[in-house]
């Protein structure tokens, strides 16, 4: 029955949202949906949803159109999150007492209250023994699921936007080193694995405006630049490669959306793996 699941990338922002959902299939990816809605630009504001009515009306309309069950993944902005990272000792630690570590951690880590963090941890790609802590206030990730509860919408994930970068260079197979650019109407988002401690980032448009500013201050030099964007006249840089997010799903039907690159983090997102 969990093969016939739609899983389903939903990307909320500023000007627009977008949803794909795809159905796992023996030899790919098989694309069942795809849908585009314009947004105010005052939807979020540094990340916090600010119109939860309109909001919610735009996505009860879209609930309409989906199966009862579907696998939901939220993208949850990079603006309201704080990271680091964590070694945990080298003696082993039964789970309790690594829970307890790892809360004594953040309580070091994230300058705000505990009651009123939500904390997250996952190993970090560096090896068995480093966690990536990821933390979040609890108000600010409330705001976001009471929109989607009150329509009946569950997420099964709430992952940050630009992790959805490097599920999309995963599935498309592009060079270990290649960086992946994707600018949205008020900011920008990046994924640069040669970056080990800190293979991502996001800045706002009004800080950088302009593409050749991002990758002299972010991005690594002579790597291979794999560029989307959700603006429908926003055309790849020169020595860029236009990044395709249709190009890694095996099955497709038309008609396709006019603007493939707009639906880069929402389909990112729909692939995302189960958490282990």
């Amino acid at each position: 029955m969990a093969f016939q699941t739609w899983q389903v990338g939903l990307d909320i922002q500023n000007g627009q949202l977008c949803a794909i959902a795809i159905q796992r299939r023996r030899n790919g990816w098989q694309l069942r949906h795809w849908w585009q809605h314009t947004l105010p630009q005052d939807t979020l504001r540094n990340g916090l949803v600010q119109r939860p009515e309109i909001l919610i009306s735009i996505l009860q309309r879209w609930r309409r159109l989906l199966p009862s069950r579907i696998a939901l993944r939220v993208g949850f902005p990079p603006q309201l999150v704080m990271q680091r990272q964590l070694s945990l000792p080298a003696t082993h630690l039964r789970e309790a007492a690594r829970s307890d570590y790892i809360h004594a951690a953040a309580k070091r880590f994230f300058p705000i209250e505990p009651e009123a963090l939500a904390l997250d941890f996952r190993l970090s790609d560096g090896g068995e023994n480093q966690l990536t802590l990821t933390a979040t206030r609890r108000e600010a990730l409330q705001g976001w699921l009471d929109c989607l509860q009150q329509v009946g919408l569950v997420p099964d994930v709430m992952d940050l936007t630009p992790s959805a970068l490097s599920v999309l260079a995963r599935a498309l197979t592009l060079a270990p080193d290649a960086s992946l650019v994707h600018r949205l109407s008020d900011h920008w988002l990046w994924y640069s694995p040669r970056h080990a401690e800190r293979p991502w980032g996001w800045c706002p448009l009004e800080d950088i405006p302009d593409f050749s500013v991002l990758q002299q201050r972010y991005l690594p030099p002579q790597s291979a630049v794999w560029y989307s964007s959700a603006l429908d006249d926003d055309a790849p840089p020169e020595g860029t490669t236009a990044l395709s997010p249709f190009a890694a799903l095996q099955f497709l039907q038309p008609p396709l959306p006019v603007s493939g690159g707009a639906y880069t983090i929402a389909a990112g997102l729909a692939m995302r793996p189960e958490d282990r």
